[in-house]
């Protein structure tokens, strides 16, 4: 009897301990802290600028692989050489897209789902003449699962790229958070708050923001949005400052198409903010994202908006652009806005 009981004691102790493991290790950052500036320039911003969000999936969601959260078998990069190629490929559109920033997320640091390339690290050494700053939003020792080929760990975060001085970066956290135990697994969501100085002296916050996926009809992500409408009007002074939110917002951006067949990590973003004096731009001519369930097929994968820019009434929009790199090295294509300070 003893030894029956013995493999199923152990059955059974093997995912407690797990558990325990993940708690003990659990990521909990502050609701605000300073996040990292790396690199720093003494270039004074111009009254027009460019930006480019890019959601660059941890170098790891190209046009061969799938997730397993959308139905895909897939939690990790195909392999180590794919990564290093993808994160070639992310380079290579930061180069051609020449922007004045860039609004990066999902980027790596480290972690065995993208095979330890630190993506960071090539990032801020290539583009060396930006300043740039950083933040997690993923600290997670290992996820086992799936069970057949474990995710593992991941150390990732918002990278945030800029031809001029950022004076200052400092990490919000969201509201809203996953109950126990997803939360273990999950991102810890939060917006980057970099500032710099206009020649007339007034401050620009350039926002780099990343929300939830995946929550239950959408009811975090509300929660985020809601805490974002109120932070900006209260930060919001048209006589002394301009505010750009550049990111993936997982929110359908042009809310009159696709509704009907929206998938779960896709979701409506809450009136208010269409009826708040702060702007959406985005283009809806070309679609930012596609669907992880199977590897990318053109015309077979879902594909939406749901990357661009939320900017306050006295940002301009001179034109916006999304770049079509049909998902070669990430699951998103870049968004290229030109902005004039009024």
């Amino acid at each position: 009897m003893i030894y029956i009981l013995i493999p199923l004691f152990i059955v059974i102790l093997i995912p407690i301990v797990y558990i325990l493991f993940l708690i003990i290790f659990e990521y909990k950052p502050g609701v605000i802290e300073d996040a990292i500036i790396i690199n720093s320039s003494s270039k004074k911003l111009p009254n027009e600028f460019s930006v480019t969000t890019l959601n660059v999936g941890y170098c790891s969601l190209d046009k061969d692989n799938d997730f397993f959260f959308e139905g895909g078998k897939n939690a990790k990069a195909i392999s180590e050489e794919k990564v290093v190629a993808n994160l070639e490929g992310n380079s290579k559109i930061i180069k051609e897209l020449n922007s004045d920033f860039y609004l990066i997320q999902e980027i790596d640091e480290k972690g065995s789902r993208s095979y330890n390339v630190n993506q960071l690290e090539h990032i801020i050494s290539k583009y060396d003449n930006y300043s740039s700053s950083f933040a997690y939003n993923y600290r997670l020792k290992y996820m086992w699962y799936p069970l057949y080929k474990p995710m593992g760990s991941a150390y990732s975060g918002l990278l945030t790229l800029s031809k001029f001085n950022i004076l200052s970066s400092t990490r919000f956290k969201l509201n809203g958070d996953e109950t126990f135990p997803r939360r273990l697994f999950f991102l810890k969501r939060c917006m980057v708050v970099n500032t710099l100085k206009t020649e007339d002296n007034k401050d620009l916050y350039m926002i780099n923001i990343h929300l939830s996926a995946y929550d239950k009809n959408g009811e975090i992500r509300k929660q985020q949005v809601k805490f974002l409408i109120e932070y900006l009007n209260e930060l919001y002074d048209e006589d002394k400052n301009y505010i750009i939110i550049g990111g993936d917002w997982n929110h359908l951006l042009p809310k009159e198409i696709y509704k009907d067949v929206m998938p779960e990590w896709v979701n409506l973003l809450p009136e208010e903010l269409y009826q708040d004096k702060f702007r959406l731009v985005y283009d809806k001519t070309v679609n930012t994202v596609r669907s992880e369930d199977t590897p990318y097929i053109k015309g077979k994968n879902f594909e939406t908006v749901i990357d661009g820019f939320l900017v306050s009434p006295n940002v301009e929009t001179v034109d916006v652009k999304t770049v079509d790199y049909e998902f070669e090295y990430t699951d998103h294509n870049p968004v290229k806005a030109t902005f004039r300070l009024k």
